[in-house]
């Protein structure tokens, strides 16, 4: 049994449902074999709990040191991208490749007057690049990092490595000069302009956002994975900010170790969308999807039959000849389709999602022009989120049908997917709580997906295997009821880390 001290992290039972959550430790109680956790959501209920009720989390959110992290991937020149990352050993779906501590976590409390510096600074005259987190970083990497440190970041990728300091750098160095000596421990005259904007493109190019406040993350390994639009990788967060790369497909020794740099929903947008938001850090996405000579997230209705889908080859913007009937837009018709599509993509994007009648009103248009078109499955998420308390089965068809696209345009587990799966189940629980294998349907496909995605033992795949257990439990209840065995002894869930 293991011995619990303050600070510990566990998995607890919450008594509200009977489900394991993550915690921490925050009294022992060992004459009556408690221990009194702190929810990691905050919440404030069932806090005591007894000693056979919690368990260690696994060492799957623990950090690895470098030298097992070099023995599981390594750096190595690719064919046409420059550095990527590499792994030295076959991986299953799920299978955790590494799990890598930051190298710095650049958050607000760590120089406050220095974060407040500069905020004034940006609100009088707004940087370039909108925030003042980049700077912020690069300012406390000198402050904080031993110089070894300091260099593995100015080794990440920037788009210009000679690149010259320019107005902002220049322009937070005058005010830093002018500034109290308690704002920065560091003298200004020791600092390089030049490195300076090094750091800060290093920064930019090269970390993630904080899961929980207004900072930034930085990581030496995992910032060499190079982005792709269908990610061999998926990640979640460990302890202490830890990164935990998980293999989201089987890979091969040698295989390429690939993250998305765009959000979930962002991989379910046309080539041309994803491609411009990548611009973001300055190359042009080659990866597979992206190289597709047709994009089937652009479904067109068929103009002459109504029933088969037409999708645009890229780049020329012609159509594939349809499936149904045969024929294809001459074109005048498709320079039509093309046109409309611009501007259905304009009105999409300014839609307010308060006002749900006004996008029910675009959605009943753009249903006579497109099918399987990912600008109705932005609107069907909007009308899921809008409709799921007062329209409950208008909201499921919505959910149904961003399931149907999804697994249409880009079939991996997301993180989207799995909860739409869940999601859906809870309101066919709510709505038709006798279709058991239905629930199962649901509950399992989004246990599984998430199970690669952040593993067994993560607080986001408990759930649905709890709803997935009660759900089996009630109908081998059911069952037994039916056949004069009696009711089914009642039991507590078993945490799938178990």
């Amino acid at each position: 049994e293991p011995k619990w001290k303050v600070g510990d992290r566990a998995y607890a039972l919450w008594a509200g449902n009977n489900c394991y959550y993550v915690s921490t430790i925050a009294e022992v109680d060992e004459k009556n074999r408690k221990v009194l956790v702190t929810w990691d959501d905050a919440d404030n209920s069932h806090r005591s709990v007894s000693f056979d009720q919690v368990m260690r989390p696994s060492d799957e959110t623990v950090a690895w040191t470098r030298a097992r992290i070099d023995r599981r991937a390594s750096v190595r020149d690719s064919d046409d991208k420059g550095r990527c990352l590499f792994t030295n050993e076959p991986c299953e779906p799920g299978q955790v490749v590494f799990v890598e501590r930051p190298l710095l976590v650049a958050l607000p409390a760590l120089a406050p007057k220095l974060w407040e510096l500069l905020q004034k600074l940006h609100e009088a005259q707004p940087l370039q690049l909108g925030t003042i987190t980049f700077h912020f970083a690069a300012l406390v990497s000198m402050l904080t990092l031993e110089k070894p440190d300091i260099e593995v970041i100015r080794d990440k990728y920037v788009p210009e490595p000679d690149e010259e300091p320019n107005e902002d750098v220049t322009k937070i160095l005058s005010a830093l000069k002018e500034a109290p000596a308690d704002t920065m421990k560091l003298k200004v005259a020791d600092i390089c302009p030049k490195n300076f904007q090094r750091l800060v493109s290093a920064w930019r190019y090269n970390s993630f956002g904080h899961h929980k406040e207004d900072g930034l993350v930085l990581y030496n390994r995992i910032s060499m994975c190079a982005h792709s639009c269908d990610p061999t990788c998926c990640w979640s967060y460990g302890d202490e900010d830890a990164f935990v790369l998980r293999s989201r497909i089987s890979l091969c020794k040698g295989g390429e170790l690939t993250i998305s740099y765009l959000q979930d929903e962002d991989l379910l947008k046309s080539t041309a969308v994803r491609q411009q938001k990548l611009q973001n850090w300055r190359f042009t996405c080659g990866c597979p999807r992206c190289s597709l000579k047709v994009d089937v997230g652009r479904g067109f209705r068929c103009q002459r039959c109504r029933l088969g889908v037409l999708y645009p080859q890229v780049p020329s913007g012609s159509f594939e000849v349809c499936k149904v009937c045969g024929s294809c837009p001459n074109a005048e018709d498709t320079k039509m389709l093309l046109q409309m599509e611009e501007e259905y993509v304009l009105r999409v994007d300014n839609l307010d999602k308060k006002d749900i009648e006004d996008v029910q009103i675009v959605y009943q248009a753009a249903l006579d022009i497109f099918e399987r078109h990912w600008i109705l499955y932005v609107m069907d998420t909007i009308l899921w989120e809008g409709q799921r308390q007062k329209n409950i089965m208008d909201a499921m068809e919505h959910q149904r049908r961003r399931i149907e696209f999804h697994e249409h345009y880009y079939l991996r587990p997301t993180f989207i997917l799995a909860w739409c799966h869940e999601e859906l189940g809870d309101c066919m629980n709510n709505q038709f709580p006798s279709r058991k294998w239905h629930l199962c349907q649901e509950f399992q496909r989004a246990y599984q997906m998430l199970s690669i995605l952040c593993g067994t033992s993560h607080q986001y795949t408990a759930s649905p295997y709890n709803k997935l257990w009660q759900v089996q439990s009630s109908a081998k209840e059911e069952a037994a009821a039916k056949n004069g065995n009696g009711e089914a002894e009642g039991a507590k869930a078993p945490s799938p880390a178990a």
